[in-house]
């Protein structure tokens, strides 16, 4: 008995603090795993595309199922080359200016739209809009964090000064019913108000375009972009959705709105540089 009492010690003993080696008879007390070989690599789990990697669920919003015990695993995916890690909640890739857990990124989503009428009869004109405002609650599962504090009462304030990395997305749905053929152009600005008594700034806009003919069925449109830009402390952030056409038109109507899907519209920040 205490024969097969000593010989379990032992093999937990050597559980506990064995150490694999491969490529090299040198072991270290700092590794459970060590690989030392300066010729061939090691190959870690991949998948042909992220709809095969594990917890793929496409009804969940950010088509991943949560499962903490997975945390931290990595798996490289052969469609875009690059690897991915699982936080918890889903599968993030490497080159990405967002993230949960990165402690200098902000990612905010929608929580209110606009809606832009539009109407045509001879030559098309859509009303302003207004502004979107992204100030949805956080929520993992839609990697909807604010690690930056941008969020502020009824603005997007920026409380560090630096070098940012801003990304933009929003999605515009509806179309318009009626006789016309021609273009819509739907565009998203990004704009700065520097201090509180400044006008705001356009930074970068971005365009995208939706064929019509007789019935516009293609309102549903992605406008997104990314910009690097220097921001004092306090200066704001907005995002001005436009809707224009040139299409030529006997008399038709159209209602246009901003979609609040994350997946679709959002506002991203990346802190590169403080001051």
């Amino acid at each position: 008995m205490k024969k097969t009492l000593l010989m379990t010690m032992l093999f937990i003993q050597y559980c506990f603090y064995g150490q694999v080696t491969i490529g090299s008879n040198v072991s270290s007390l700092k590794n459970i795993l060590k690989i030392n070989d300066g010729i061939r690599g090691v190959i870690l789990p991949y998948a042909n595309t992220h709809t095969l990697f594990p917890r793929y669920n496409a009804s969940a919003p950010d088509v991943f199922d949560d499962y903490a015990n997975l945390v931290g695993g990595f798996i490289y995916n052969k469609t875009d080359d690059q690897y991915y890690k699982y936080d918890g909640y889903s599968w993030n890739p490497s080159r990405q200016i967002q993230g949960i857990f990165q402690p200098k990124v902000s990612r905010l989503g929608v929580s209110s739209g606009v809606t832009i009428p539009c109407i045509s009869f001879g030559i098309g004109f859509c009303f302003a809009g207004g502004t979107p405002t992204y100030l949805a609650a956080d929520n993992r599962s839609q990697v909807l964090v604010d690690n930056l504090t941008l969020k502020n009462t009824g603005s997007v304030t920026v409380k560090q000064s630096g070098v940012y990395d801003v990304g933009v997305a929003l999605g515009f749905t509806g179309g318009s019913l009626g006789f016309q053929a021609g273009i819509t152009e739907f565009k998203l600005t990004l704009q700065v108000r520097y201090t509180p008594s400044s006008n705001w700034e356009t930074v970068v806009s971005k365009t995208n375009y939706s064929i019509v003919f007789v019935i516009d069925t293609q309102g549903n449109k992605t406008s997104s972009f990314a910009q690097t830009i220097s921001l004092p402390a306090g200066a704001e952030l907005r995002v001005v959705p436009e809707i224009s056409s040139n299409a030529v038109s006997g008399g038709a109507l159209a209602a246009y709105g901003t979609d609040t899907n994350s997946a679709n519209s959002y506002i991203a920040a990346r802190l590169i540089k403080a001051y």
